[in-house]
């Protein structure tokens, strides 16, 4: 990647650095098109925005489609990112559950009957944190209930080409015909997180008003990163690098299964997840968090505690997300066992 900028900046010099367009680089964007209908997701480069990571894509869909004190339904827990931007417009989110097919469906259409939320925000691949993915067929009820109760849905996407195993579920918005679909991903997981470079799919007066707000925002996303990005993924390097890091990161989650199972009391409960970043682990009934996240520090072990991803600050049994991707696999066996450790002096 970093060629691809020395080659940019030697090829285009100063034009490189300019303001682009607020829509984002056209090769760009037709070629995130292409990687997008290698998924199962066609769609067409004018339907794609460019943002400055997921974040801005999660901040411009809440600003056009939310106002003070609306509703939002979410996946419980759900990425704490997200709540904290619904948080700061003076938004409520409402929780549904999760199970190992992800969002618990039967339970949404009383919600969206009982509290008529503006917007349905759903990460269903790898969903963050707890890895689950939703089922194809609740992914189309999702959209049926979308339809009929005339609720937008965001689609979070931002591993889900980061699959370990198993087969890959369509999108939402690849199987969205009414255009109720919002969908955004994101380039910086899985090249690096520096590379604030994301992106949505969105269609007709939407499209339009989310490219207003993105012009307001920032003008536009940087065109030396995106251009150096279209170069990068355009020689093939992208689908190279997806491949690499699949192998790698599969190998260190089993890492980290293997040292769970080893080092962490027989209470701990999770389910392997297929892809993505996190391991979700449900400790015993009674530890205390904060102690604990205190003595792990001071051990040099850092994980997310699950209540932070809570949408009421608190989640009925205490849970911690691991992230496995970060860590060459010495360092993950041995931050699992300095956690099973810490652990043991809680009993």
């Amino acid at each position: 990647f970093g060629q691809s900028i020395q080659k940019i900046i030697r090829r285009q010099g100063v034009n490189g650095c300019t303001y682009g367009d607020p829509r984002g680089f056209a090769p760009l964007r037709a070629t995130i098109a292409q990687i997008l209908a290698s998924q199962g997701l066609q769609t067409s480069p004018e339907r794609i925005l460019i943002t400055t990571g997921s974040q801005q894509a999660i901040m411009l869909a809440a600003q056009l489609l939310l106002r003070p004190g609306d509703v939002v339904v979410t996946e419980n827990p759900t990425y704490s990112g997200a709540l904290d931007i619904f948080r700061s417009m003076d938004v409520s989110p409402i929780g549904i559950g999760l199970d190992h097919d992800g969002m618990q469906v039967d339970r949404l259409e009383d919600l969206l009957r009982q509290h008529h939320p503006k917007l349905l925000y759903t990460i269903p691949n790898f969903q963050n944190p707890t890895g689950v993915c939703l089922s194809t067929q609740r992914r189309r009820q999702v959209l049926e209930l979308a339809e009929r109760y005339n609720v937008p849905v965001l689609e979070d996407d931002y591993v889900g080409d980061l699959r370990y195993e198993g087969c890959a579920q369509p999108a939402l918005k690849a199987l969205d015909r009414n255009g109720m679909v919002i969908y955004i991903s994101t380039f910086s997981k899985m090249l690096m997180p520096d590379l604030r470079i994301g992106f949505l799919v969105a269609d007709g007066p939407v499209y339009d008003s989310l490219l207003k707000r993105k012009c307001l925002n920032d003008l536009a996303t940087s065109n030396l990163l995106q251009r150096s990005l279209d170069d990068y993924l355009s020689v093939g390097r992208y689908q190279a690098h997806l491949r690499r890091s699949c192998r790698i990161y599969r190998k260190r989650r089993d890492v980290m299964l293997k040292a769970i199972a080893e080092h962490l009391p027989d209470s701990i409960r999770l389910l392997p997840p297929k892809g993505g970043f996190y391991i979700w682990l449900r400790l015993p009934s009674g530890i205390a968090l904060d102690e604990l996240f205190r003595r792990s520090c001071r051990q040099g072990v850092g994980y997310a505690l699950g209540d932070q991803s809570a949408v009421d600050g608190q989640l009925p049994e205490p849970y911690l997300r691991l992230n496995f991707v970060y860590q060459p696999e010495e360092e993950i066996e041995e931050g699992v066992r300095r956690l099973g450790q810490v652990l043991k002096s809680f009993t």
